[in-house]
C-alpha cells in the first residue's frame, strides 16, 4: 500500500528564530485541514521550539552571527495520520545572483515535452487532481522530479522556471518568481491554475513590496531585472540564462503583459 504524500514546511533559523514561522504555521494548517490531516497544534509548537534549542546548542557562541553556518535548515514533515518529524542542518550561504533556466515542462499539461526526463509514476489520489496539489506543499511533487534530476546534474544553476499551457509564468522548482517592471514595480504571478503560496512570498504581498500579476515569458526575458524567494533563501537577485532550455511557447505567448492584480 502507498504511502500518502506528507506535508513539508521547509524553514530558516537565524539568531536563535524562524522569523516567518507564523506563515509556515499559518499554511501547515490550512493544507492539513484540506488534505484531512491531524494536526495538534500544541504538539506542532512544542516541537519546533524543541528544534529551535538543539539547534542553538549546536551553534557555538563565537560563531559570526552573518557567517557560513550562521542559518540552520529546519524541515518539519506532518504524515497523515498526524505524526510530526522535524530534521535540522546548517545552512550554507547562496550566492547572488542566482542562475535560472527555463524549464522545457509545461505544467498542468500532459503533452509536456518529450525530451525532459521521464517521472515515476505519482502516488495514486483518486481524491485529488494535480492542479490541487500543486498548491501545497507535499512530497508529492511529480511534475518537478525531471528538474530536480536536471538541476543536480547542473549545480552551477538555482532552478528552472515553469510556466502553463496557456503560456503564463508560474513558479521554479523551488521558488516563487519576480520581476520588475519598466515603472520599477515588482510583481509575481498570480496564484490561479494551482502556484504554491510560499511563505516568503506571501510575507512579501502582505508588506506591499510586491503585486500579483498575469505575466508571460516576453515578460520574464524583456523583465530589466528578476528576483526569486523561498522561505529559506530568502527574497535573491537572479539572472536568467535563456539558452540552457526552452518552455514550449504557444499562440498565447505574448497576449499578457505586466497586468497587476489589486
Amino acid at each position: 500500500m502507498t504511502t500518502p504524500p506528507a506535508l513539508i514546511e521547509t524553514m530558516r533559523l537565524e539568531h536563535g528564530r524562524i522569523a516567518l514561522w507564523p506563515g509556515h504555521r499559518a499554511r501547515l494548517l490550512a493544507s492539513a485541514a484540506a488534505l484531512g490531516y491531524p494536526l495538534d497544534l500544541a504538539e506542532l509548537d512544542a516541537r519546533v521550539s524543541a528544534g529551535i534549542r538543539a539547534a542553538s546548542l549546536d551553534a557555538p557562541d563565537s560563531r559570526p552571527p552573518t557567517g557560513p553556518g550562521a542559518a540552520w535548515r529546519l524541515r518539519l514533515l506532518l504524515a497523515a495520520d498526524g505524526q510530526i518529524s522535524l530534521a535540522a542542518a546548517p545552512l550554507p550561504e547562496t550566492p547572488v545572483p542566482v542562475r535560472l533556466a527555463i524549464a522545457a515542462e509545461v505544467l498542468g499539461d500532459a503533452s509536456a515535452d518529450a525530451t525532459a526526463e521521464p517521472c515515476p509514476p505519482p502516488s495514486p489520489e483518486p481524491r485529488f487532481p494535480d492542479d490541487f496539489w500543486r498548491r501545497h506543499k507535499t512530497t508529492r511533487r511529480p511534475w518537478f522530479d525531471a528538474a530536480q534530476h536536471w538541476l543536480q546534474a547542473h549545480t552551477d544553476y538555482f532552478d528552472l522556471v515553469f510556466g502553463d499551457a496557456s503560456a503564463l509564468l508560474c513558479e521554479g522548482s523551488r521558488c516563487n518568481l519576480y520581476v520588475r517592471d519598466p515603472q520599477g514595480r515588482w510583481l509575481t504571478p498570480t496564484a490561479n491554475g494551482g502556484l504554491l503560496p510560499g511563505v516568503q512570498r506571501q510575507w512579501l504581498l502582505d508588506q506591499g513590496l510586491v503585486s500579483e500579476a498575469d505575466l508571460s515569458l516576453a515578460d520574464l526575458r524583456a523583465a530589466p531585472a528578476l528576483r526569486v524567494s523561498n522561505a529559506l533563501r530568502g527574497w535573491l537577485d537572479a539572472r536568467l540564462d535563456q539558452e540552457t532550455r526552452h518552455w514550449v511557447e504557444t499562440q498565447a505567448g505574448d497576449m499578457h503583459s505586466f497586468t497587476p492584480r489589486a
